[in-house]
């Protein structure tokens, strides 16, 4: 046992708070003890906790702190006060024991135990989906490789220097999602983290590629930082999708195949519309804005490509997309 280090200042605590916490290995007799007190909230199983009980299944232990209270009154009798779901998970896994972080408080009374679970369960700051990602980075190798390739994707301060992120991590990957569909569109219900765990290697590749281009083509600077939004954003990658990815063109996919050089000319162009960039502001990834954008973008591109390959091609004329 390490030497105990006294602190300047610190004190006991109030009986009501005083805690201790070890490694056990839980069964699940002893979960099955444990009793819900009335301030808990109800059980839902989801796809999440069907995921943590596959993890738990997979390397026989509980993530996290697992916090039990007693009451003094109370000999013998422990509640769960925060963790519940994650041993709900563990009765699904099917296993007999695994290895758990609980951390026992003891409490005068009910009440006191209940102001515990509003602290444990209230953030001072709520978690963005960027916050969430940032965490995720190093065991997901999507948005590893996008970090190295692209320093220009971030997750803080989008924006607010000249080396700062021009484009936060959360929304290339809802752009991406969104340009993937028939009809870009929000995703609806698909977390950030879900997005980044689904992109497989060929996906995150070409989704690099696509960052590079736009960002030699626009660049960061300011009066171009509209392009970078989710509505002209999204629309780009969906070009990016059929133009130059998807090379098919058989039956009546007689589009435009463009290589990438000719398409940054076609990004560029659009930084240069002046008329379009300013039409951007306040627009967002809808229908009401989805289809004129889309039609201004074809027009640029359709005047760029004309003059790089001196005749007009066809591009993409889906059914969201007004004539």
């Amino acid at each position: 046992m390490g030497a105990v280090v006294s602190i300047k200042g610190a004190k006991l605590p109030p009986k009501a708070a005083q805690s201790k916490m070890d490694t056990l290995i839980v069964t699940q007799a002893m979960v099955n003890g444990w009793r819900i007190p009335s301030f808990q909230r109800p059980i839902r199983i989801n796809s999440k906790v069907e995921a943590v009980a596959e993890q738990i299944r997979r390397t026989e232990s509980i993530e996290g702190v697992l916090t039990l209270g007693a009451i003094r009154s109370e000999a013998g009798t422990l509640y769960i006060v925060d963790g519940q779901h994650r041993v709900e998970a563990f009765k699904l896994s099917g296993l007999e024991e695994a290895i758990a972080d609980v951390r026992v408080c003891i409490f005068d009374a009910l009440g006191d135990m209940a102001q515990e679970f509003v602290q444990l369960n209230s953030s001072l700051v709520k978690m963005r989906p960027d916050d969430i990602l940032r965490g995720l980075e190093n065991s997901t190798a999507s948005l590893k490789a996008i970090r190295k390739a692209c320093s220009f994707v971030g997750y803080d301060y989008i924006r607010r220097g000249t080396t700062s992120p021009i484009v936060g991590m959360s929304a290339v990957l809802r752009c991406w999602n969104a340009a993937t569909s028939e009809t870009p569109s929000p995703n609806g219900g698909i977390t950030t983290t879900a997005l980044a765990a689904n992109l497989d290697p060929t996906g995150t590749q070409n989704l690099i590629a696509f960052l590079s281009t736009a960002h030699s083509a626009w660049g960061r600077d300011p009066e171009y930082y509209r392009l970078w939004g989710n509505l002209n954003l999204s629309l780009c990658m969906w070009l990016w999708n059929r133009l130059v990815i998807d090379r098919d063109r058989y039956g009546n996919k007689r589009y435009a195949i463009l290589d990438i050089p000719t398409f940054k000319k076609c990004l560029m162009s659009l930084s240069a519309d002046g008329d379009y960039v300013a039409w951007l502001q306040g627009r967002i990834l809808r229908d009401r804005d989805r289809s004129p954008a889309y039609t201004r973008i074809k027009n640029v591109f359709s005047r760029r490509i004309v003059d790089e390959t001196g005749k007009k091609q066809s591009l993409p004329s889906p059914a969201w997309a007004s004539s």
